[in-house]
């Protein structure tokens, strides 16, 4: 039996379940952005998530859940259309958003709203789109207005959708995005204290040994836990409306983030620290299927959402779809590969493949550093006591640790890490013969990988793409850290 007619043959199956339970049951992804998680239901004991911690005890904790690439738009992109952002032309971030350089979709391609609107679906997005193709926003959301954002470096649109706007009797599958770990910038600390919360003390956290141990660091790292406590607020806002309108039991939520933390060596890198995600799908009404309370740690990819949804609303998934129902008896990923291009202002090009055990990293551009003059850094060179400058100033004096230099110096072509022994990835076994083995099974599973998408990484960018560079950040961004420095 084919991939496609298994799919089908368990979308036949969900959906007569479906019908014993409720009929067209709804769809909601509730979309946290850049958090690691760090929740109560993955074993975070620094801060309390009641919220998530009971829709984890309603549904399914995923525990292995890997983005297909570690930064916002790329990773929305693969969600939404559940296509590898390589195959689909979506790799580079926030990129084809400018006149003269467009990205379409391949013909045939549809979306997921697109798919659920195909049967019978009301369909809306409260917050960002941020796909990186051409799309008429009419065709994907059907509940809402939307308003284009043009600050901080992203164009783009925004939904204001509402379930409480679907028509009665009208299933939806709808998106509501929360701030995550962006809440950081949004002053998390004062809506906590309005909250009667404590923020976490920085002095109490433990600095991942990837880092050196400062000051700034440890902010971070609290920080990024008392978002965790703003976004398990925001989900018990969510929740208590679902109940309140009396959706619960007909309404299958999906909870996951778009990507790791904004940490120096999370966000648009391909270190498990970035592409690790939170995923919790919970199905009140369909519990033989979404069994409440379950844990799974087997390897399953952030993209996989789409087919999943689609799946479990009784829908046929598309055989152009690079995803998966992680809920059809035969699913198995022996390998989650992800992706690293174009970041904002910095050109690059990583593969990723994570094992059970072991993760492979491919760095094809080995003539710049990891760490590049990204927006993150040239931020933070208007701030002289900012702890990315801090990190550069010890890198250069000799002070960092081997692995904590490792991103401003040399950079390996391939990187290779022991996950059950070296979780933090702090000593790359790439050139080390006993595991000679393992490096040639995973660079076979890339190569194949490569092949089989068309990887369009591999191609040269065009004048119009770099264009869309060029014209997305300020100018000062693109004359290099003199300019910068020379203001201080």
């Amino acid at each position: 039996m084919t991939r496609l007619s298994r799919q089908s043959s368990l979308a036949c199956a969900l959906a007569l379940v479906a019908t014993a339970s409720f009929a067209a049951p709804n769809v909601l992804w509730i979309h946290v952005e850049d958090q690691h998680p760090w929740y109560g239901a993955y074993g975070e004991t620094k801060v309390a998530t009641p919220n998530i911690d009971a829709l984890a005890r309603e549904g399914v904790v995923f525990e292995r859940a890997y983005a297909a690439v570690p930064v916002c738009s790329p990773s929305r992109s693969a969600n939404i259309t559940g296509v590898y952002p390589i195959r689909a032309g979506t790799h580079d971030h926030r990129s084809g958003r400018v006149p003269g350089y467009q990205i379409e979709l391949p013909a045939g391609m549809a979306t997921v709203p697109e798919l659920f609107r195909q049967h019978g679906y009301a369909t809306f997005n409260n917050g960002k789109d941020d796909y990186n193709f051409t799309y008429d926003r009419g065709a994907l959301y059907s509940i809402g207005t939307s308003r284009r954002i043009e600050a901080a470096g992203w164009k783009g649109e925004r939904g204001d959708g509402d379930w409480r706007d679907v028509p009665e009797g009208v299933p939806f599958f709808g998106q509501i995005g929360t701030l995550g770990g962006k809440a950081v910038v949004a002053g998390v600390e004062a809506a906590l204290e309005a909250a009667g919360v404590h923020a976490v003390d920085p002095a109490g956290v433990t600095v991942p040994p990837q880092y050196p141990d400062l000051p700034g660091l440890r902010e971070a790292v609290a920080a990024h836990l008392d978002t965790m406590v703003d976004t398990d607020n925001r989900v018990g806002e969510i929740m208590t409306r679902l109940k309140a309108d009396g959706l619960w039991g007909s309404t299958i939520v999906v909870l996951f983030s778009d990507h790791g933390s904004n940490l120096p060596r999370s966000k648009e890198f391909c270190y498990d620290e970035g592409l690790r995600v939170p995923l919790i799908i919970a199905a009140p009404g369909l519990p033989d299927v979404v069994r409440p309370g379950t844990r799974r740690d087997d390897l399953v990819s952030l993209m996989d959402v789409a087919a999943t949804s689609l799946a479990l609303a009784g829908i046929a998934v598309p055989g152009s779809m690079d995803s998966k129902d992680v809920f059809d008896p035969d699913y198995r990923r022996p390998y989650v590969f992800s992706s690293q291009d174009r970041m904002s202002n910095t050109i690059d090009r990583v593969r990723s493949v994570m094992g059970p055990r072991f993760h492979y990293i491919r760095n094809f551009l080995t003539d710049r550093p990891l760490y590049q003059s990204g927006y993150r850094e040239m931020g933070a060179l208007l701030q002289p006591d900012h702890y990315l400058n801090t990190m550069r100033r010890m890198y250069e004096s000799g002070t960092l640790t081997a692995a904590q230099a490792l991103p401003y110096g040399p950079r390996p072509a391939e990187e290779l890490y022991d996950l059950a022994s070296d979780p933090d990835e702090l000593v790359n076994l790439a050139g080390d013969s006993a595991h000679r083995g393992t490096l040639d099974e995973m660079r076979d599973a890339l190569a194949g990988w490569i092949e089989a998408t068309g990887d369009q990484g591999q191609k040269p960018r065009s004048a119009a793409a770099m264009r869309e560079v060029i014209e997305r950040f300020p100018e000062d961004w693109l004359r290099g850290p003199e300019l910068q420095n020379a203001r201080r």
